[in-house]
Formats: structure tokens, sequence, C-alpha cells
């Protein structure tokens, strides 16, 4: 009866550890199975992106099409306009003092200076000028009408009507040689020479063999000078414009100011003044507010 109840505790024993290990086994499988779940359906963490170099991105290259005309390109500005020339020279240098060409020629513009030959001045004036960068003609004198009456004696050595055709080309040639730094010649005077082309075309032979050009000063208004020059091969240039026939300002002023409506309308003009102490003082006035209007040139430049 012992012995019966000794076996059947033994037995509860080991049922109870059987159970015990079962439970334990249970708990155990269903512990790792909800982690597997829980690892199955929690969502990854994400993480915080790591700071990269920035590279360029290549772009493809995009199919090229023309503009249409609501994208058009936007319009580059239009050239100014070149402004119109205007050539100033100023006659009768070489009887005046140097003070009064180095003030005249002190103007911080382009322009031409006429000497005559012969004068006390002409070799020192000449040089005044071509250090100060103005272009030096040869201011040739010629017989006016009404020669030799008062006030009209063109100077020394002056070509006259009634010389030979020899003595005429070696005055041209005399004259030249007396001033220095020439690159053109213009007349003096010469209201008598001008119109006749026999005597023009003597002297202009000798301005072309030495290869200068010619301003007209058309001091006659049937003077054939600036044609026979063209028709010579002769870069030749006519005065438009007389500055100083009367020395009062207003009246230089309005002739200043035809002068510019001229470049203007015509795209350029020369204008011609003489080196008298009101001329230079009313240039100084008129040359500075003439700029942006007209671009100032010398003779030479205004030569066809």
């Amino acid at each position: 009866m012992a012995r019966a109840k000794g076996r059947r505790t033994s037995t509860l024993v080991l049922a109870g550890w059987a159970l015990l290990m079962l439970a334990l086994g249970l708990g155990a499988g269903l512990l790792l199975g909800q982690q597997g779940c829980n690892r199955r359906e929690a969502p990854a963490k994400k993480e915080a992106p790591r700071p990269e170099s920035k590279k360029p991105e290549k772009k493809l290259a995009e199919p090229k099409t023309k503009p249409s005309s609501e994208a058009a390109k936007p319009l580059s500005p239009e050239p100014a306009q070149p402004l119109p020339r205007l050539a100033l020279v100023i006659d009768d240098l070489g009887y005046i003092q140097p003070e009064l060409v180095t003030r005249l020629c002190s103007q911080p513009v382009p322009f031409s200076v006429a000497v005559l030959p012969y004068q006390e001045h002409t070799r020192e004036s000449a040089d005044i000028a071509h250090r100060l960068g103005k272009e030096v003609m040869l201011h040739l004198p010629m017989e006016p009408i009404g020669y030799p009456g008062p006030g009209r004696d063109p100077g020394p050595n002056a070509i006259l009507y009634n010389l030979p055709e020899a003595e005429v080309r070696r005055r041209v040639r005399m004259a030249l040689d007396d001033i220095p730094h020439r690159t053109g010649v213009n007349n003096h005077m010469g209201s008598r020479i001008t119109p006749d082309r026999t005597r023009m075309g003597w002297v202009l032979q000798e301005v072309k063999a030495r290869k200068y050009f010619f301003v007209d000063s058309r001091t006659e208004k049937d003077s054939v000078a600036f044609d026979l020059a063209e028709e010579l091969g002769i870069p030749a240039v006519q005065r438009r414009v007389f500055l100083d026939d009367d020395k009062t300002f207003p009246e230089m002023e309005k002739q200043w100011e035809r002068a510019l409506k001229l470049a203007e309308k015509e795209g350029a003009a020369l204008i011609i003044g003489h080196i008298y102490p009101e001329t230079v003082e009313a240039l100084e006035k008129l040359v500075p507010r003439s700029k942006g209007r007209v671009r100032f040139v010398r003779a030479g430049e205004l030569v066809k």
C-alpha cells in the first residue's frame, strides 16, 4: 500500500515536471514567435541623410528650338550715328605776334592754320602750330580785284595776273618752301586769279607736283579753283562760311551757328576765320559749346 502510494507520488511529480517543461517550452515558443512577428511588422527606421558633396548635375541637352516672337531676344542698342565734321581754318598767321598764335593753337581740338610766306613771324608761327598739333598750310598770296588799290595788296611775291607762266610757277614753289610743316595750300585774296582757268592751272599743277591738298577759300563767287583741282586729281575742299567778316561777337556767333547747321545737314563743312584777337576770343567761347554737336577735324580730313 505504501509502495503504491509512493509510485503515485513519483508519477505525479514527473507529470508536474513534464507539464512545467511543456509550459516553459510553449512560453519560449510564443516569445520567440512574437519577436519574429515584431521584426516582420515593425517599419524600418529612416536614417538621417548623410551630407554629401554637391556635384553639378549633368543636364540632358535640350533640343534647339527657334525662339518664338513672344520670347525674342532683347534688341541690342543701335550704334550711335557719327557726329558731323567741322573743319576750322584760321588764315593770315605770319605777321601776328607769337603770343596770340600760341593762345589760338591752345584750343584742345584739331583744326588748321594757313600761314603767309615772307612775314616776320612766318616760320615761328608754323612751328608753334605744328608743335601744338595743328595742321599747317601755305596761305598763298594772289592778286585780288582792285589791286593795287587800298587794302588790296596781297603781299610780297604774290601771284599776279600779268606774270608769265614760268614766274607764276617759280613763285608758287618759293612760297611753299618758305612754310615749314605745310601739308596743303589755300589762297590769300586771289579774286582776280581764281576765276582764271589758265593761271589757276599753273598754280595747281605745282601743288599737285608736291602732292599737297588744296582749299578754295572762295574769295570770289566765280572761282574755278575747286573744280579745276578735282579735274587735276588734287584732293580739294572749299569754304562754306566766313566766320569773321564782321568781328563783333553776335555776328560771329551767327556765322558759327550757320556752319554747324550746314555740317549737320551735309555731314561736313569748312569754316574760315582770321587771326584777329576778337576771333581768338570768340573761338574760346564757341568751340567748347559745340562739342558733342560736331566733330572737329583738320581741313586735310575733308578733302576728296
